[in-house]
């Protein structure tokens, strides 16, 4: 299945892991030249990367044994796909290579990065995320001249979205899949409280909210000890509230046209999800205690009847816990409107190093990977992570009904990139701090919050 291109700030085409290592804590550098990328690449580019010529499809058959070195952020898990999984199938693919891959926590592996770029030792493969996300973001290694052009690669040929991770008319990063953030729910707790559809609007949402409240059942768990997990929430409701009255608000951000302050945008973002913890619906008291991966078990042992998430932890979201094997659903937090849009975004794929000495034969790696029918490509489909555009089984996936809804809408145009994607990284730390002194009763306002992100975002463009 082919997704049509998706709103953007002029750029993105279109739920991680992908994961969300795009929500770095660190400052990623966003210099003028940078800025005029944001407002040049297009998806016109994207499609038509490929002009060039090809790369060698042979490299490895003609280069004897080798090994080529990868490194990706997250949590090894048991038959895990990136360090158990792939090497064994390149291996049986080509038995001269060797795949080496390292997986680290997110923050170790962007110290990790930042280490072995400045050494000159950077693995040969390397996860990076789309436009300005994270420290990994390919915008910022592109510039800075740590990525190989990918534009000749078979499985980049044709598409067109990819502007998102499109540097100055080169791709640079290979990904086939999305990432959706949404809300889990409970079905079975819905039921128990009378609720028979998912809520359409943002008052029908809080309408169900205070049903469960009532029932004495705890309608939304979230982790915000881990203070990222703030965006799970905030961009849904910020790809209803701003980016359909001004698609190009982003982008405006950095010409000074528009301001995190303005009316109507960023204070009414926040006003909303604020609402949800002055209720209780979110339980500050426990959520600023609780961690991520608390707040899923919290959800599967049915302590909870939502958490706001995303399709990339879809495994651990549907997995038993000791309310068992109860019917999850899964829906874009509704707007004030009726109007329904997604927060979604091209997830993070794999980039080659510059400074490799294997180019080419990454190349190849990467197009077998993703050329959409090889043992590759459909262990990654298997591992549960990936919602692919394109390809053998894209549309019968594990879980695919899940997420059928939100390809719908991006289909029809209402989807947009998650923020942080297209703020130098640092701008959304900034929010969540403020944010959690919020919900944890220090005095700050929105418009503290609002005036914080935008003090922010200029000293990081000024950097």
């Amino acid at each position: 299945m082919k997704l049509k291109k998706i709103l953007s700030l002029a750029l993105a085409g279109t739920m991680m892991a992908a994961t969300f290592a795009a929500c770095g804590e660190d400052q990623t550098k966003a210099e003028e030249e940078t800025t005029e990328v944001v407002e040049e690449a297009t998806t016109e580019e994207a499609a038509s990367a490929g002009d060039e010529e090809t790369y060698d499809h042979q490299a490895i058959e003609k280069a004897g044994d080798i090994t080529i070195t990868m490194m990706v952020s997250g949590t090894a898990a048991e038959n895990d796909f990136e360090t158990e999984v792939l090497p064994k199938l390149i291996n049986e693919k080509w038995p001269n290579v060797t795949l080496e891959v390292t997986k680290l926590p997110d923050d170790n592996y962007y110290t990790s990065l930042k280490t072995k770029l400045a050494s000159g030792e950077c693995p040969d493969i390397i996860l990076t995320q789309p436009m300005y996300a994270g420290q990994n973001s390919c915008y910022s290694m592109a510039e800075a001249g740590y990525l190989v052009p990918l534009n000749d690669l078979d499985c980049v040929k044709g598409r067109h979205d990819m502007a998102a991770v499109t540097y100055n008319g080169d791709v640079v990063t290979a990904t086939c899949s999305v990432s959706i953030l949404g809300t889990y729910y409970n079905k079975d707790l819905f039921e128990q409280v009378g609720i028979t559809s998912e809520p359409k609007t943002w008052d029908e949402f809080l309408e169900d909210c205070q049903k469960l409240q009532d029932a004495g059942i705890q309608p939304i768990v979230m982790g915000d000890k881990d203070q990222y997990v703030l965006q799970f929430g905030l961009y849904q409701i910020a790809a209803n509230e701003i980016y359909p009255k001004n698609a190009d608000y982003d982008t405006q951000l950095r010409t000074g046209d528009t301001s995190f302050t303005d009316k109507d945008t960023w204070d009414k973002v926040l006003e909303m999800y604020g609402t949800l913890y002055e209720r209780g619906y979110i339980d500050a008291s426990k959520s600023l205690g609780m961690g991520a991966a608390q707040a899923i078990q919290a959800f599967i042992d049915g302590e909870a009847a939502m958490t706001f998430d995303g399709s990339f932890n879809a495994p651990a979201i549907l997995a038993s816990g000791a309310a068992g094997d109860f019917a999850r659903g899964y829906f874009p937090i509704p707007s004030t409107s009726g109007e329904q849009y997604t927060a979604t975004c091209l997830a993070g794929g794999e980039s080659i190093y510059s400074g490799s000495e294997y180019i080419d034969e990454c190349k190849e790696i990467l197009d077998y990977w993703m050329d959409g029918s090889s043992p590759v490509w459909e262990a990654s489909l298997a591992s549960g992570k990936v919602i692919a555009t394109y390809g053998n089984g894209a549309d019968e996936i594990e879980n695919y009904d899940l997420f059928a809804p939100f390809v719908s809408l991006m289909n029809k145009g209402n989807g947009f990139y998650w923020c942080n994607q297209a703020w130098p990284a640092g701008t959304e730390t900034e929010m969540e701090a403020l944010f959690s002194e919020m919900i944890g009763g220090q005095g700050t306002t929105v418009e503290d919050i609002t005036q914080g992100m935008q003090d922010k975002f200029e000293d990081l463009l000024e950097d």
